[in-house]
């Protein structure tokens, strides 16, 4: 009988620090924190929640200081989509980077700048997209949908940058090619996936 007591005292307090690790990211979500700290938060979660996912991120070479260009990973992705970056792709990411917070002289700003110079393996792009998922998760559905859309919006933006010439001017074309659709789709349905 004590043992049962204790045991289900454990599960108490483990229960506990999950539901506080949640609440830390969603408190630095509904903040609109900068990317640094939703790294911090989203960190303690994956530690505690998904070591894993986290051995794989840090496996990538991905540290807290660059963490915030890994959540803007899917937009580099999209960049390069063609196989390379334009001037305006690049200037769109660098410029979504930056109305996100993250700052010029960060190391963050330096690995989004080393990504667009020299494509990332894929395995940054997949595990970023995963670890965005995962951060959401613990949001209402709603708001979901919401941080979802958000992200396929800047992905978007990022497409449209360079693309289409006079046939987008007349309205003949988007200025999304069908690789860059085709990575928005994946994205996307990743996003929304449940697993």
């Amino acid at each position: 009988m004590e043992k049962d007591i204790f045991k289900d005292r454990g599960r108490g307090e483990e229960e506990a620090y999950f539901r506080q690790q949640d609440a830390k990211l969603i408190e630095r979500l509904h903040q609109e924190a900068k990317l640094e700290e939703i790294a911090i938060a989203l960190a303690e979660k994956l530690q505690v929640d998904n070591p894993d996912l986290l051995r794989r991120v840090m496996e990538l070479g991905v540290t807290v200081d660059t963490a915030p260009a890994f959540f803007l990973a899917p937009l580099v992705q999209v960049a390069w989509a063609e196989g390379t970056v334009t001037e305006q792709e690049r200037d769109t990411v660098l410029r979504l980077a930056r109305a996100r917070g993250v700052e010029v002289s960060s190391p963050a700003y330096a690995k989004l700048l080393e990504w667009l110079r020299e494509r990332p393996v894929d395995a940054i792009f997949d595990t970023a997209v995963e670890v965005i998922k995962y951060g959401f998760a613990v949001l209402p559905p709603e708001e979901q949908e919401e941080r979802i859309k958000r992200v396929v919006q800047a992905c978007h933006e990022v497409a449209t940058a360079s693309g289409g010439g006079l046939a987008k001017v007349l309205g003949l074309r988007s200025g999304v090619s069908s690789a860059e659709a085709s990575i928005l789709d994946t994205i996307t349905r990743t996003l929304r996936s449940h697993s």
